[in-house]
């Protein structure tokens, strides 16, 4: 198979017309449409419907796309690696993830890599699922580090740790001296909460819990990370909950934290891959050692 044909089609999908493509590839119109047909030509399969201008993708066509995308960007991991050798690196491993993801795991991971003397660039996106899910799809991202639950047919989860939430309380409220509460006892509280961008994230859980608890929470704050939240909540603007793993975040002035005890609600950490995707060296190494820093978490939380 010809991959500059191959990139071509790829554009063409991507931009609609051959006119729009052409303009991205800085090239004129007749090549670009001559190299199509050939290409339909040289492996025996209509691709397009052609409709006066616009180019519809057939069946053939979408599976080829996809698969197009997925040998192009494991072709791009290759030669990366092979540049990478050449220069005396051992790898490049870009990663999605929330903020406490990063506050917590990621620096355990480099400090492992550094004393394991295994040369591996780390690059840490921060955003919500949907941005991290996205990325994936478009090979921008390695691995993703997510806590949203969902199921797609092209990506990978596996389960890294599962803890429980604890509720976060003004330092003057009435209950933040004791160890542990009961949901029933923030009815009448004001809650932040995180919006879930995609699947089943912590406020499902905890408006579900509410439901169960037989009341609807005043919901006064969606917010996408809990740390500024937590802050929110030092300030006495309201009540927030947030992961067991936060309370080992000792470098931050949080507020008080107790554990929820009725209902016991849990959360859960996902590690996150795109299906059919050739993983580099570095990447395969990077999730090795990380899984072994979740296994000592898990240990430490429960």
């Amino acid at each position: 198979m010809d991959m500059q044909k191959l990139k071509y089609f790829i554009a063409i999908v991507e931009h609609g017309t051959i006119s729009k493509a052409a303009m991205a590839l800085n090239m004129t119109q007749p090549p670009l449409s001559m190299s199509i047909k050939s290409f339909e030509e040289e492996i025996g399969v209509q691709l397009f419907k052609r409709m006066g201008k616009r180019l519809h993708l057939t069946d053939s066509g979408k599976l080829l796309y996809d698969r197009g995308k997925e040998l192009l960007a494991s072709s791009m991991a290759i030669i990366q690696e092979v540049h990478e050798h050449d220069q005396g690196m051992r790898g490049h491993v870009t990663i999605g993830c929330s903020t406490v993801a990063n506050l917590t795991i990621i620096p355990e991971v480099v400090k492992r890599l550094n004393e394991r003397s295994i040369q591996i660039t780390i690059q840490v996106k921060e955003g919500n699922a949907a941005y991290i899910l996205e990325q994936l799809r478009y090979h921008k991202m390695d691995i993703g580090i997510v806590r949203n639950i969902f199921d797609k047919a092209d990506l990978h989860t596996t389960a890294l740790l599962t803890e429980r939430l604890l509720v976060a309380l003004p330092p003057d409220h009435p209950l933040a001296g004791e160890a542990s509460i009961n949901l029933e006892d923030l009815r009448n509280e004001n809650f932040l909460l995180q919006h879930t961008t995609f699947g089943h994230g912590i406020s499902d859980f905890i408006l579900d819990a509410c439901q169960t608890q037989g009341f609807t929470p005043n919901v006064i704050y969606w917010g996408t990370e809990t740390l500024p939240m937590l802050s929110m909540v030092k300030r006495g603007l309201g009540i927030a909950f947030s992961p067991m793993s936060f309370a080992k975040l000792t470098d931050f002035n949080l507020p008080p934290l107790l554990e929820l005890t009725r209902p016991v609600v849990h959360t859960q950490l996902n590690l996150v891959t795109l299906k059919n995707s050739v993983k580099k060296a570095a990447t395969e190494q990077f999730l090795e050692i990380t899984k072994e820093v979740i296994e000592e978490l898990n240990v430490a939380l429960n």
